[in-house]
């Protein structure tokens, strides 16, 4: 997965936890021949407790990847998206993930993890 799409899953559940009850759906698209839903979709419906049927598919031409995540709220929605434009992302996430860690203490961590610092409200 690419780091955009890991920023996205953080903020859809950083969303999710403000507002439990909201509907929330999920749109990925992907090139044509891509068979059965994508991984990062299901790991994203997994993040926000969805079901597989929450997720919706499209199949066209050569897109490399986008996922959406529509929250529906009543009179409004909030849409977050991230798309992938070129396979160059995914090396870009690993670099970053390694360049994060290098300096931590031996451990197991997640994206969740790495991410969080930059998330976190600074006063001042």
């Amino acid at each position: 997965m690419t780091l955009g799409v890991n920023y996205l899953m953080f903020a859809c559940t950083l969303l999710k936890n403000i507002v439990p009850d909201v509907d929330i759906e999920v749109i990925e698209e992907h090139f044509k021949a891509k068979e059965g839903v994508s991984g990062t979709a299901l790991k994203i419906a997994e993040k926000l407790d969805l079901e597989k049927e929450n997720i919706n598919s499209v199949r066209a031409g050569g897109i490399v990847g986008k996922h959406e995540v529509v929250f529906g709220f009543p009179y409004q929605t909030v849409r977050l998206v991230h798309e992938s434009i070129s396979r160059e992302a995914f090396g870009n996430g690993a670099l970053f993930a390694a360049r994060e860690l290098a300096d931590k203490p031996k451990g197991l961590y997640n994206f969740e993890d790495i991410l969080r610092p930059y998330f976190e409200l600074k006063e001042g």
